[in-house]
């Protein structure tokens, strides 16, 4: 089992100093958030709260996620990054194969890819994409990534995208995976046919087997049940190692947790942790904590 937490709605200025103490403390990946702006109104309830509301204050300070992967980056060694999720459907991939594999070139490949489907319809509206189209583009702009990470001269030709014979450097050394979100059917099929893992949302223990059967089912369809296949699980109620220990037996690689919010989450829900943000100096200490009383059980070096 692999840890790693989420900077939505921490203080970009405490970005640098969270990710030291991650890096040295054996946590394995930092995810961050994508959300270019936030529109005063929505046309569409917020998807992930029961009253479709949307739970931070609109003034929430957000960086573009390569921006936000590439400050942490430069001042750490080992630990991974992803942005989750990266809302390629409203993103020319092109542009963001290139932020890609920068953001690789200077963190020596310790980058991932977390992808999914955006969701305001104000956002395809004011970006000048078609809402309608969003899966079956993001399904070729996924493709078109791959293709692009291998270094090669490289073209497509497909319904939304078009390209002749190019080629993007530097790439990067090693495989990036290349991770999908989303909870509804085509998303899990969508991790399932064309991702290297799938990444969740937040779900309680007893959701998780029924989840991974479904993924399992996909992929075994897809003819790809044989290939190595991450599954990131926010799971605020897996509180004890023997609960960690269930979920890594159910097939869990990565478990993604909030260390200075847990209870929180687990008790109050999401909307509570914006106004419970601890200090940097607690956010810290629940880094080394969590470090020394879970992670350091899951691994002989969790430094």
């Amino acid at each position: 089992m692999r840890f790693g937490f989420h900077m939505f709605m921490v203080d970009p200025a405490e970005h640098q100093e969270i990710a030291r103490a991650a890096d040295k403390s054996g946590w394995d990946s930092i995810q961050v958030a994508d959300a270019p702006f936030f529109p005063e109104e929505i046309s569409v309830p917020y998807p992930y709260t029961p009253d479709g509301k949307r739970f931070w204050p609109l003034d929430t300070p957000v960086l573009d996620p390569w921006v936000a992967i590439a400050n942490m980056a430069t001042v750490t060694q080992r630990i991974r990054f992803l942005p989750s999720v990266l809302r390629l459907a409203i993103r020319q991939p092109l542009l963001e194969a290139k932020s890609l594999c920068s953001v690789a070139a200077i963190s020596n490949d310790r980058v991932a890819l977390g992808v999914g489907l955006a969701w305001m319809p104000e956002e395809f509206k004011w970006l000048g994409q078609e809402k309608k189209t969003r899966g079956a583009r993001q399904d070729e702009a996924i493709q078109i990534i791959r293709l692009l990470l291998s270094g090669e001269m490289v073209e497509f030709h497909g319904k939304y995208y078009d390209f002749d014979r190019l080629i993007m450097a530097p790439v990067p050394k090693r495989k990036i995976p290349i991770y999908v979100g989303g909870t509804t059917q085509p998303a899990l099929r969508r991790a399932a046919q064309y991702g290297d893992g799938w990444v969740s949302v937040i779900h309680n223990l007893d959701e998780v087997a029924a989840i991974i059967d479904q993924l399992n089912d996909y992929r075994r369809e897809y003819g790809r049940e044989n290939e190595a296949f991450d599954i990131m699980m926010h799971c605020p109620d897996a509180a004890s190692v023997e609960d960690i220990r269930r979920l890594e037996s159910m097939g869990v690689t990565d478990l993604q947790v909030t260390p200075w919010s847990e209870r929180i989450l687990a008790e109050m829900g999401v909307g509570a942790i914006m106004q419970q943000q601890p200090s940097l100096a607690v956010k810290l200490d629940a880094v080394y904590r969590y470090a020394d009383e879970v992670i350091s059980k899951f691994s002989s070096d969790p430094t």
